[in-house]
């Protein structure tokens, strides 16, 4: 049986659709930009007003000035490898893997990190003071960017593997993921620099 209707289906251009997302990237950059100043506003806040030695408490512990760079050089070097690819206009097959590979061991060191706090205090069983609380924020804020970034790589390879995708929309969603790795890597010299600061 025969149907008089005809069905019209309308594809954005590949254009139209890469600003749309890389928009979406964007507003995502700026919201993340705004919480990651705050938390380097409140670190140093904290440090610098130390209430009744609040800041840190006497007997109370922490991490290497170090740790933080250990847990954000995954996404540092993912950030800096894919923009180099980026500007270099190379195959992002192999990059996509390596960076989910990255993302995946900057994760993991992250939330083995926060399993493992040396200053939770064991007759409270809360923190020791406001360095703790800060540290797990910021901790928090670099776990929410690898397991982000881990998801986008993914799609990414995924994506790929398919290989069925428009050649210019697949241009746009290169750069649009490089903004963001990007944004990560950025992120992650600011707060590995935060804490630094003991």
């Amino acid at each position: 049986m025969a149907s008089d209707t005809e069905f019209h289906v309308h594809h954005d251009s590949p254009e139209k659709v890469g600003r749309r997302e890389r928009l979406g990237v964007r507003l995502l950059i700026v919201a993340d930009g705004a919480f990651a100043f705050g938390l380097v506003f409140s670190y140093f806040y904290l440090r610098n007003l130390n209430n009744n030695g609040g800041w840190i408490p006497k007997g109370g512990h922490t991490f290497s000035a170090s740790s933080g760079w250990v847990a954000m050089a995954p996404a540092i070097i993912a950030g800096v490898i894919y923009q180099i690819s980026l500007r270099a206009g190379k195959s992002f097959a192999v990059i996509n893997i390596v960076n989910f590979v990255l993302y995946v061991y900057g994760g993991y060191y992250v939330w083995h990190q926060m399993a493992n706090m040396p200053f939770i205090s064991k007759d409270t069983g809360g923190f020791e003071g406001a360095y703790a609380s800060m540290w797990v924020l910021i901790a928090g804020a670099g776990l929410f960017h690898y397991l982000l970034s881990l998801f986008i790589s993914l799609g990414l390879i995924i994506r790929a593997q398919r290989g069925q995708e428009n050649p210019a929309l697949t241009v746009w969603r290169h750069r649009t993921a490089g903004s963001w790795f990007t944004w990560v890597a950025i992120s992650g010299v600011v707060l590995a620099f935060t804490t630094s600061f003991i």
